[in-house]
């Protein structure tokens, strides 16, 4: 049988440094609580990969997250909990969540039109990888001298972590002309190129994520910006480093395969005559009039 309860007012609240207090109620109901078991997963992505945080609980709504590591003040940790049916092994997932402040009915709002404007009008479609900053230490790490022995690790990508970076995210970016500039130095000319971007407010990014375009062009968070309504963030201002091509970051395993060559990589409409209604045939949302009553 399906999970037939359902989860309300999951949350991550604390007011200590050192632990992470996550609760969440079950709405009324009649179903026999015992009968499911609820377990606490966590990551430092949005979209993963997970640990399991916690065996399966019975009858209990509330876990203390103490076992949290502060090496990166931009690191943030997400939470998904998995209501489980005990007798069909049926399972249900809420999340993520994590400790930022809510958004009102006005963030909602303008999120919303931050994320049209991106997605319709002004980005561009990109993958953003976001990079790890806690976790299995590579064999390359120093613990004596807290630095990596050597570069173009192929184990860690040059985090110091094992993999690297997260699952690859979704997004829609506008990003900025750059200016070609070349540079003499005792080795030979370097070129080096920077500029800025912006894009929604999710996924939120920090110094070192990585930035994928569909030409492969990958770009380095150097720092980022955020527009916020009651510290609940609209959007996020980019200052982005292209990374050279030579780099360990070009080394990271990412690949949607043949989809790729189906996939719009600027919003569709741009490339549509709005005067002729036969285009909407190749839109990328099939039937779009029918989202709107007649």
């Amino acid at each position: 049988m399906p999970v037939s309860i359902s989860i309300q007012r999951f949350r991550v609240t604390s007011l200590d440094v050192d632990l992470h207090d996550v609760t969440w109620d079950v709405q009324d109901t009649t179903e026999d609580i015992l009968d499911y078991t609820f377990q606490l997963l966590r990551s430092e992505g949005p979209e993963g990969p997970y640990d399991v945080l916690t065996p399966e609980m019975n009858d209990q709504y509330r876990f203390v997250d103490n076992n949290i590591r502060r090496g990166n003040l931009y690191a943030t940790l997400y939470y998904k909990l998995v209501v489980k049916h005990k007798m069909s092994g049926d399972t249900a997932v809420y999340g993520p969540e994590a400790r930022v402040p809510e958004a009102d009915l006005i963030a909602v709002e303008l999120r919303k039109h931050m994320n049209l404007l991106m997605r319709e009008f002004v980005g561009r479609r990109c993958w953003i990888l976001p990079v790890r900053t806690s976790g299995q230490r590579c064999s390359c790490w120093n613990t004596v001298l807290a630095k990596r022995r050597h570069s173009l690790c192929y184990l860690c990508f040059d985090t110091g972590f094992v993999r690297g970076y997260m699952s690859p995210i979704e997004s829609w970016v506008s990003i900025d002309p750059f200016a070609s500039v070349e540079q003499n130095s005792g080795t030979g000319p370097t070129q080096q190129a920077n500029t800025t971007a912006r894009m929604g407010w999710y996924p939120p990014l920090k110094p070192r994520d990585v930035i994928i375009e569909g030409e492969n062009n990958r770009w380095r968070v150097v720092q980022v910006n955020t527009t916020e309504q009651t510290r609940a963030s609209l959007r996020q201002e980019l200052t982005l480093h292209m990374i050279p091509k030579g780099d360990i970051e070009y080394k990271l395993e990412f690949d949607i395969g043949k989809a790729l060559k189906d996939v719009w990589l600027s919003p569709s409409r741009n490339f549509t005559n709005p005067q002729n209604l036969e285009t909407f045939r190749d839109e990328e949302v099939p039937n779009v009039f029918n989202l709107y009553p007649r």
